[in-house]
């Protein structure tokens, strides 16, 4: 409208030159953590699992056990039973690719009964024929070179074993002092909140990854002896693989289930025992997430849908499958984080879904504050 002015008494640059400084960060913080992935990542899962181990260190070094013995008790115990799993996995998974080639006659089969499929149905139609061809979009030479990718990823994985290992017997060898450090560091009063906000967060973290971690091992462990029970090759496989793909939100049990049932098909003549597997498993991920899950976490997380989306997005294109694995635990460590510090209390409420549940602390039962949005002065 003529004769409008824009009143711009309260406009305050340094707003907007924070927010440049805030994108500059963040585009930085993104370069480092691609460019640092081969660290970072391990040592991204060194930190998760120290949050599960550490009061196992504490216990031993409480009754009187050197730090450096308890260390190595944990870092043998857990060398050796990553190296029998990943014997087994690795021996399954070798199996699985020198066998791929007796598969692909079964492959040329279905998809010629589905293009049959298809083309009786453009004829009732009366679509033009040729118009669908599926050669051009699947080619069953492609399978066995999928798997051996698919193989040679998680080598990958299993080889930073050692480096996760290493990375947290540094972190467990601090388990307790950082409560020592603080209260020298801080008046008595200060030094109280600031512990009772960092121990709060270790055993929310610690509820969280445990319950998480159980729940995925009791969904392999269920998904290996229902395809064991059945003949389905390669049971233990894909039990490993639910067990992975069990911390990626519905889209990992979705391809948890769906991976098995497809070489179902081809390794039977029948639908029978695909289809029944297949509702099985998908009973198992239902009753495991839905009923069993709940009742282990002893506080609701209430992540945005969006945000779990948008977490495996950028985890993914960060770190690849790793990264899409890692990102709700991440996530939700960071929720965690920002629940237990007053100031960025606003950010876990942004990061939670409207409609869902009010998160629940630990009750006092636990040693656990229940006040957990304490103010920690700088």
């Amino acid at each position: 409208m003529a004769g409008t002015s824009i009143d711009l008494s309260n406009f305050r640059p340094q707003g907007l030159v924070s927010v440049f400084l805030g994108l500059i960060a963040a585009f930085f913080v993104g370069i480092t953590l691609l460019e640092l992935k081969s660290v970072l990542v391990p040592f991204s899962v060194a930190l998760l699992l120290s949050f599960i181990f550490q009061p196992i260190v504490l216990f031993l070094k409480a009754r009187r056990i050197p730090t450096i013995i308890a260390l190595i008790m944990v870092f043998v115990t857990l060398a050796a039973v990553a190296s029998i799993a990943g014997y087994i996995v690795y021996s399954s998974a070798q199996s699985l690719t020198t066998a791929s080639d007796r598969y692909l006659p079964r492959i040329q089969t279905i998809i010629s009964d589905i293009e049959l499929l298809l083309l009786n149905t453009t004829a009732l139609l009366g679509i033009e024929e040729g118009r669908f061809d599926l050669n051009q979009l699947v080619d069953p030479s492609m399978v066995p070179s999928l798997i051996q990718n698919a193989i040679g990823e998680a080598i990958t994985f299993a080889g930073n074993t050692f480096l996760v290992l290493l990375f947290m017997l540094f972190i467990l060898a601090g388990s307790g002092e950082l409560g020592v450090k603080v209260r020298r560091a801080y008046p008595s009063n200060i030094a109280e909140r600031i512990n009772r906000v960092t121990e709060n967060i270790s055993q929310q973290v610690r509820q969280y990854l445990v319950a998480k971690t159980a729940v995925s091992f009791g969904t392999g462990l269920l998904i290996f002896v229902v395809l064991w029970i059945f003949g389905v090759d390669y049971p233990i496989f894909w039990g490993f693989l639910a067990f992975l793909l069990n911390y990626i939100p519905n889209i990992g049990s979705f391809i948890a289930v769906i991976l098995p049932f497809g070489f179902a098909l081809l390794q039977f003549d029948t639908l029978t025992i695909p289809i029944v597997t297949a509702l099985l498993m998908w009973l198992i991920q239902m009753i495991m997430g839905n009923v069993v899950d709940p009742r282990l976490m002893a506080f609701s997380l209430n992540l945005s849908p969006l945000l779990v989306i948008v977490s495996l997005i950028f985890w993914g294109w960060l770190w690849g499958v790793t990264g899409m694995i890692l990102a709700v635990p991440l996530t939700a460590t960071l929720k965690i984080f920002f629940e237990n510090i007053e100031t960025l209390h606003p950010i876990a409420v942004l990061m939670g879904s409207v409609n869902g549940r009010k998160t629940v602390h630990p009750s006092p039962d636990s040693g656990v504050p229940t006040d957990t949005a304490v103010s920690v002065p700088s």
